[in-house]
């Protein structure tokens, strides 16, 4: 009896370990069967067919494993779509397309886990605006972006999402804008920059993006209007202003970008008065030369 008993509990275990195993499986076999999955805002799922029409979803698409997978829509809250495409375990994958709350494109592209790569176009009013590619998220290669007129507005190339290489940038008229070389992302080297006419704005050189060296700057008409020294990207010594017959109108002496000196008025090229600064502040005026002489030494208007 009791040897009955004993294989009776034994069958009863094997039982439950087969039943265990079977809805083991079973469990298994529903998480991993990909479903239809719509989202709404609010977190509010709707019952009836009728609630369904007065709410807003705010994404649908096929969930696998408890991940996103294949075909995905995403909506704004006016119930325009705001972006489509694909996902694989999870992560955006393959091509993919975006719109604003009016439904226009705004950019589209492919990914690869998550991350942007290949080429990539960015739109406004349905005009491409710019475009080039990614690799790993990040700009790389030649990139051009364009005016709403489709006019070139600037082209260049781009490493590992950093401007790199030689650049330009023109006006909304055609013109050249401004032209240099980037390393790094910051402006390095001898740069150029042009009015909307065409005339030379400015040119001088940048070092880790910064004003440096000697610099010229111009009116729209050509003129020269002042010239003078960078230091770390603010004004340093002598600093030389031209009126409108490019005449010197006045210099001043300056330390990181503040009148620090002298600074010395003309007329007709003549010397009519000068004004003594210290960082900044305004010490002493002197209205004529023989004055001015008399009270300090010219060696004090070498450059600093």
């Amino acid at each position: 009896m009791q040897l009955i008993l004993k294989h009776r509990r034994k069958s009863n275990e094997l039982i439950k370990l087969v039943l265990l195993v079977i809805l083991l499986k079973f469990t298994i076999l529903i998480n991993a069967q990909k479903t239809y999955q719509k989202n709404y805002y609010n977190n509010i799922t709707p019952k009836t067919l009728a609630e369904a029409k007065q709410s807003t979803l705010v994404s649908e698409g096929w969930i696998e494993q408890n991940q996103k997978t294949d075909y995905w829509k995403f909506y704004h809250k006016n119930g325009k779509l705001s972006k489509e495409g694909y996902f694989k375990n999870g992560k955006t994958d393959g091509f993919w397309q975006f719109y604003d709350t009016n439904g226009n494109l705004e950019k589209k592209g492919h990914f690869l886990n998550g991350l942007k790569t290949g080429y990539w176009e960015t739109y406004k009013t349905k005009i491409v605006v710019a475009e080039g590619h990614y690799k790993n998220d990040k700009p790389v290669g030649h990139w051009r972006f364009f005016y709403p007129s489709q006019q070139l507005k600037e082209e260049g190339h781009y490493d590992n999402g950093l401007k790199t290489s030689f650049w330009t940038s023109f006006h909304s008229n055609g013109k050249l804008a401004q032209e240099g070389h980037f390393i790094d992302g910051k402006r390095s080297g001898y740069w150029q920059y042009f009015h909307k006419n065409g005339q030379l704005q400015k040119s001088g050189e940048f070092k880790f993006g910064e004003f440096t060296g000697y610099w010229q700057f111009y009116s729209t008409n050509g003129k020269k209007q002042s010239e003078g020294h960078f230091k770390s990207g603010k004004k340093q010594n002598w600093w030389l202003f031209y009126d409108d017959n490019e005449k010197i109108n006045h210099k001043c002496q300056l330390s990181n970008g503040e009148k620090n000196g002298y600074c010395l008025m003309y007329k007709n090229e003549e010397l009519i008065s000068a004004v003594k600064y210290t960082k900044g502040a305004r010490i002493k005026e002197w209205t004529d030369l023989k004055s001015f002489k008399k009270e300090n030494n010219l060696s004090d208007l070498k450059s600093q």
